[in-house]
């Protein structure tokens, strides 16, 4: 499946039409981006950049917050994630990079195999772009993204269509809304909106720092 095997495409993107309206806050706020019902959110800094397998570690973060939150869910088999449209799946070009100086023989191999390898980029995308007609989308106030669905545990297995790596979604909640992870492509921290005993385990379980903030608090862009 484009986004692991894990996970299936939602039957309608109506699934998420409750998110528009919990999140009545200022745009570019925590309220914005975090259902407002919930009792408490906690932000979870995103691993040191400096971490030689940086994926690795973002990945340790989900999973720790699938594993405390099928804790705090009557819905642990059943789970919504969110991917944002514009990460570029069907837009992705394979480089092929070399050391000159080249002979015309080598130049002309060299082309020939940025041909064969533009060519291939390009069928890649364009079965992307059919595969992904069949997975339903929603709206929200500047960003559409596609929805998938399967158990909590499902969001370490995730991927992209143009990627075999492990990738995080960007909107993650259980079926019966107890808890809401919420990132975005302008920063890498982790959103969490939930009740006081599931927030209060997750930061003892998650190894970044963290903290608790308020909905009206404006969202930091990090590189």
């Amino acid at each position: 499946m484009l986004f692991g095997d894990h996970v299936t495409p939602a039957d309608a993107g109506s699934h998420a039409g409750w998110i528009g309206e919990a999140c009545r806050g200022a745009w570019w706020t925590v309220g914005a981006l975090v259902p407002n019902d919930h009792r408490v959110v906690l932000r979870i800094s995103a691993p040191d950049p400096e971490l030689d397998d940086w994926w690795a570690a973002y990945r340790d973060l989900y999973r720790a917050i699938a594993e405390v939150g099928q804790q705090h869910t009557s819905t642990p088999g059943r789970a919504w994630f969110a991917i944002w449209d514009g990460h570029g799946f069907a837009s992705s070009i394979t480089r092929v990079a070399w050391r000159g100086p080249l002979d015309d023989d080598e130049r002309r191999a060299l082309e020939e195999h940025r041909r064969l390898v533009r060519l291939e980029s390009e069928r890649r995308n364009a079965a992307i772009r059919v595969a992904l007609l069949d997975v339903p989308t929603f709206d929200l106030p500047n960003r559409r993204y596609y929805l998938v669905t399967g158990p909590v545990t499902a969001v370490e297995h995730l991927r992209y269509p143009d990627l075999p790596e492990w990738r995080n979604p960007d909107l993650f909640w259980p079926d019966d809304r107890r808890w809401f992870a919420a990132t975005d492509v302008d920063f890498w921290s982790v959103y969490v909106g939930g009740d006081h005993d599931f927030i209060d385990q997750l930061a003892r379980s998650v190894r970044t720092e963290c903290e608790l903030v308020e909905l009206g608090r404006r969202l930091e862009v990090e590189d």
